[in-house]
């Protein structure tokens, strides 16, 4: 059998020819080339079946409505002898009609867009949950850094020769709770911590207080922490040297003046 040169125009009838949308000279022309066994040629036809078949598999049998069943009929052109393309594989022969295979080629184009359109979704999915998990980490990174400077102004005020470091004790109303304030002497900047305190009832704050000879001096308010930690930073402490103690009283939300409930640490 003597095997014809391949030619780019054959690259062009094969997937007319896989549906059997092919007839005429090109036909003809097509099916003398095939039957002297070109490789390129019985390697891409064997695709192309392929693909078709896939479809074939894939797409669920619907029966015409008898509307779209004339409207091919008349596509094909009624009345007139329909040859059946019987060199076909047997999985392709509802693709008969030159209509039926036009069809069908739409409705691989449907199937293949269906396709990368659950691709796409899923890669948007991907994408979004990407995008939450960097948020959480960026807010932890914040949270960290938010730390660190905290932490970094605490241990400034420690370093500094002379500074005071005060225990709270906790009281009756949280007798396990703790607290430390920290007091540069030269400005009077001052932190401090709580730990072990019970969130507050709903209404009610912390209050930090400092109590020299003119009485309590309110200096800030704060919540806890689910680990029951809190915090207050003082911008400046007057006449820290003369403060004879720091509490920490249960106020209504947003302080008050002066003191008016239960002292849970003091020291």
């Amino acid at each position: 059998m003597t095997t014809t040169t391949h030619s780019p125009r054959y690259d062009e009838l094969l997937p007319a020819y896989a549906v059997g949308a092919l007839d005429g000279d090109e036909l003809r022309e097509l099916e003398t080339h095939l039957a002297t066994g070109c490789p390129e040629c019985g390697e891409q036809l064997a695709l192309w079946q392929g693909d078709l078949e896939e479809l074939a598999a894939s797409v669920p049998p619907v029966a015409p409505s008898t509307e779209t069943r004339g409207r091919i009929l008349r596509l094909a052109g009624a009345g007139r002898p329909v040859r059946w393309a019987v060199h076909r594989t047997p999985s392709l022969r509802w693709l008969a009609l030159p209509a039926a295979a036009l069809l069908a080629l739409a409705l691989w184009g449907v199937v293949r867009q269906a396709r990368l359109g659950g691709e796409v979704e899923r890669l948007r999915s991907e994408r979004t949950r990407l995008e939450r998990q960097v948020a959480e980490l960026d807010r932890e990174l914040g949270l960290a850094r938010a730390e660190s400077q905290r932490m970094a102004a605490t241990l400034a005020i420690l370093s500094t020769p002379g500074a005071r470091t005060i225990r709270l004790a906790g009281l009756d109303p949280a007798p396990g709770a703790v607290g430390q304030t920290f007091v540069e002497p030269h400005n009077g900047q001052a932190v401090f911590w709580a730990f072990h305190l019970p969130a507050p009832e709903p209404g009610k704050t912390y209050q930090l207080w400092w109590i020299g000879s003119q009485g309590p001096v309110s200096a800030g308010t704060f919540d806890v922490d689910a680990q029951g930690r809190g915090r207050v930073e003082v911008a400046r402490v007057d006449r820290p040297e003369d403060i004879q103690a720091w509490a920490v009283t249960v106020e209504p939300a947003g302080g008050v003046p002066q003191p008016t409930g239960a002292m849970v640490l003091k020291g």
